[in-house]
């Protein structure tokens, strides 16, 4: 394959479950920052449902713009899986089956006791000529088709397998065919500064957007700054990044050559090199912050525990929080906050504790403490440091951006930011 027009890339995401609500299609993301990183740009996603006529027409359209296209999606045994079949029609081949991945897949079956069909069979099916992509992740193989000058590469729907592929097959095969002609780009990531407050400090400091690709992208509690250049820009991206690190001193919190770094894989790392032990004590986040913690691999390194204490009683029962503190201040206070930090530190032995106290919403605010209004406190052999947070939106929101923000507080203290 020839680098496609422009470098542009379509997906024809397939699927009526996309559509209808059932499943969140997260292809493009996953898809789109992959081929960013290589200076290829995902300029349409198509979703279409389970349709021959609609995929089919998609698929033609789609072609007429651009050499290299993705289609993600029914390459299962059932009825509605349907694009291989659609893509053979198109191409005018046959569907065969392709046999090292039947006798896989078999082998699959064999370790789990169960009886091959001819349904599930279907999975080893490709399209005539195609060259097999190997699923470690799953039954059905994606596809590589030359077609006319042009490309087109199938892929299951499920993520996990869509990753694998992509990972071990797709793309080495675009590095392959690119070169060493792959754009720069830094990702800097940041929590508590919004959009506008960043880029009218950037404008303030006299950053030039001039040479460069600059994105932003919000989430809760999260800023991404994302600066792309040409390799024949060198000097003007090295110095924006020179700038963005001299005006954010303390809220960047990570910084790639593109990839995601979680807020939770940063703390993890500080922890495990600081060979500190953290313990978390929640309340309105009710487990999302240990949840994420653990999703980590190897957090047990640190992680001593956490307790989700949402009543009262469990507040004074576990982390020892007086009863006389809630009586006078309650639950959701500074000084509630301050005391399950430092109790769960104490009764789980951990250098670091930490805690969240706060009103999700959208029921339980009064004029005086409205939903939204959060405490967050880290507690370690220094003392206790608590902040308090006022925060907008729904319930999953209050409690995304509660744990995003109690993490950057940790994340400070660690780096002695706090």
């Amino acid at each position: 394959m020839i680098l496609p027009r422009e470098r542009c890339v379509e997906l024809v995401s397939s699927g009526s479950e996309l559509l209808d609500g059932r499943r969140l299609n997260t292809h493009a993301r996953l898809l789109g920052g992959e081929l960013e990183r290589l200076g290829l740009r995902l300029v349409r996603d198509t979703t279409v449902p389970d349709d021959s006529a609609a995929m089919r027409e998609t698929i033609l359209s789609a072609l007429q713009r651009v050499d290299l296209l993705f289609i993600t999606g029914g390459l299962g045994p059932t009825s509605d899986d349907i694009t291989r079949e659609v893509v053979a029609e198109i191409a005018s081949r046959k569907i065969v089956m392709h046999e090292p991945t039947r006798e896989k897949n078999n082998e699959w079956l064999k370790r789990r006791n169960r009886t091959p069909n001819e349904s599930f069979d279907r999975h080893a099916l490709i399209v005539e000529g195609a060259a097999v992509l190997s699923n470690r992740a799953g039954l059905a193989p994606g596809e590589r088709i030359e077609l006319d000058g042009k490309t087109i590469v199938l892929l299951p729907g499920p993520p996990h397998e869509l990753r694998a592929i992509l990972d071990d097959h797709v793309i080495p095969w675009l590095r392959s065919c690119i070169g060493g002609d792959l754009p720069l780009c830094r990702s800097f990531r940041f929590c508590g500064t919004g959009e506008s407050d960043i880029a009218m400090r950037l404008a303030s400091a006299g950053f030039s957007e001039v040479g460069l690709e600059v994105a932003y992208c919000a989430r809760p509690g999260d800023v991404e700054l994302r600066l792309i250049a040409s390799p024949s820009a060198r000097e003007k991206f090295d110095q924006a990044i020179a700038l963005v690190r001299k005006i954010f001193p303390s809220e960047i919190y990570s910084e790639t050559a593109g990839e995601e770094i979680p807020l939770e894989l940063v703390i993890g790392n500080l922890l495990r090199e600081k060979k500190l032990t953290l313990a978390t004590a929640e309340s309105c986040t009710g487990g999302l912050i240990g949840h994420r913690i653990t999703n980590v691999s190897g957090s047990s390194d640190y992680f001593r525990g956490g307790c989700v204490s949402y009543s009262n009683k469990i507040k004074i029962a576990q982390l020892g929080v007086a009863p006389e503190t809630l009586a006078k201040f309650g639950a959701v206070s500074e000084a509630v906050a301050r005391e399950m930090a430092e109790g769960v530190r104490r009764v789980f032995g951990a250098d670091i504790g930490l805690s969240t106290t706060g009103i999700a919403g959208p029921t339980g605010g009064t004029a005086e403490k409205p939903v939204g209004l959060v405490f967050i406190a880290v507690a370690d052999a220094r003392g206790t440091v608590v902040r308090e947070m006022r925060t907008g939106g729904e319930r999953e929101y209050i409690k995304t951006v509660s744990a995003q923000s109690v993490f950057d507080l940790l994340r400070r203290r660690l780096c002695d930011l706090a």
